[in-house]
């Protein structure tokens, strides 16, 4: 079981530059915390749909790139750009792990505003 909470507005230009050696990454606005609350490790797939009226629109401009193994009671974090107006839009958000299972939150359920 993955839980899914997004932080909108979110300034990462400093996680990057002390995670990643000073790394520079200035437009990325959203982050996005996947915590596996079940007994066995889950590998994600950088990529998630925002799910609106009209269907699902991938987004696969995540990073980190590349599947990334979550392990049992532990978070991982993504980050991407988002456009708000499209983050306005959508209603649910949804990640897939490689044996095709779907995890999936309202998105007034799993965003948060930074303050």
């Amino acid at each position: 079981m993955l839980a899914i909470k997004a932080i909108m507005g979110t300034a990462v230009e400093d996680i990057f530059a002390f995670k990643c050696c000073g790394a520079r990454v200035v437009d990325q606005n959203l982050e996005i915390h996947l915590t596996n609350h079940g007994n066995d490790p889950v590998v994600v797939p950088s990529f998630f749909d925002l799910i609106e009226e009209t269907g699902p629109r991938r987004i696969n401009t995540l990073f980190p790139h590349g599947p990334q193994t979550i392990q049992p009671q532990a978070t991982a974090a993504f980050y991407c750009d988002m456009d708000e107006t499209l983050w306005a839009r959508a209603q649910r958000i949804a990640f897939y792990d490689i044996n095709g299972n779907v995890y999936q939150a309202d998105i007034d359920q799993a965003a948060c505003e930074e303050s």
